[in-house]
């Protein structure tokens, strides 16, 4: 079994990563139970899914040693943490934008108390409460999966480009569960599923970037995915601020991923800061 995990990581990550994340939610559906506002029901543990195989994948192939460098990445900035930083928190001033375009608009703003109210976790929370928990849960549980595990393997194969266009697939493919889970993304399905799907992928190239700036840091993609998802996922972003910020991510995007597709035939290793754990690692995926 462990020879088998060993040549295919990506893989073997994936397939604990679905168990994980789908067998919570799917106990949900099993047993009747909704994410919806004034239900007590959340899907926020499976969001560590991702987290949690990758640390387990880590562990088999790698030992203490890989477990240590991938917790390190979650923890430390790059050299270049000024303009690391600056990326990591760019979604909190889009927001702050799209609150002055409200302002200037003479619409009315959110009360402080609407950033707290977010999908899946009790509105009873103070806001120190749900950032916490957004940040650890959806930002760490789904980064150091997505970018911290998959896309560090799949870069010295297949360069950014691909790479990315891959963790895009795989990452979508996890969320099917929650299109009948959670109420607010069941509102998704239809023709508009198309556009999730399609600003999924600009997130993903978004990240990518993100990711490779910061020296692999897990941290700052997990504080970017955190801040992103609190502008426009509470009720403080509903409207205008997600329309907004969620517009101005997708062309970030495009202007990534056509800027990596012209370059990808001289391009196959992405960055100067390759992690130890998996330097030189061209095994399958």
């Amino acid at each position: 079994m462990q020879a088998w995990v060993v040549k295919r990581p990506v893989v073997s990550f994936y397939l604990l990563a679905l168990a994980l994340s789908w067998g919570y939610w799917l106990a949900l559906l099993m047993s009747g139970q909704r994410v919806a506002p004034g239900s007590t029901a959340t899907h926020f543990p499976g969001l560590l899914g991702p987290m949690l195989a990758a640390l387990v994948v880590t562990a088999v192939i790698d030992g203490h040693k890989g477990v240590r460098e991938l917790f390190g990445r979650m923890v430390r900035l790059s050299p270049h943490w000024p303009a690391s930083l600056m990326l990591a928190i760019s979604p909190l001033a889009l927001g702050a934008l799209a609150f002055v375009a409200l302002w200037v608009l003479d619409k009315p703003l959110p009360s402080a108390i609407a950033f707290s109210h977010f999908p899946g976790l009790p509105q009873s929370w103070s806001l120190a409460v749900v950032i916490a928990s957004v940040l650890v849960v959806n930002g760490f549980g789904e980064e150091a999966g997505w970018r911290g595990f998959v896309a560090e393997r799949l870069l010295l194969r297949h360069g950014r480009f691909r790479a990315t266009l891959l963790v895009a697939l795989l990452w979508s493919l996890w969320h099917l569960p929650l299109f009948w889970l959670n109420a607010s993304m069941a509102a998704l399905v239809g023709p508009v599923l198309v556009g999730w799907a399609f600003g999924l992928v600009c997130g993903a190239f978004v990240l990518a970037q993100v990711y490779l700036v910061a020296g692999h840091s897990i941290l700052c993609v997990a504080v970017w995915h955190a801040a992103y998802n609190m502008v426009v996922a509470t009720e403080a972003g509903a409207g205008l601020p997600a329309a907004l910020v969620s517009t101005v991510v997708m062309v970030w995007g495009v202007i990534v991923a056509v800027l990596w597709w012209r370059t990808r035939p001289n391009d196959p290793s992405p960055n100067p800061y390759e992690a130890p754990s998996v330097k030189g690692n061209k095994t399958p995926a």
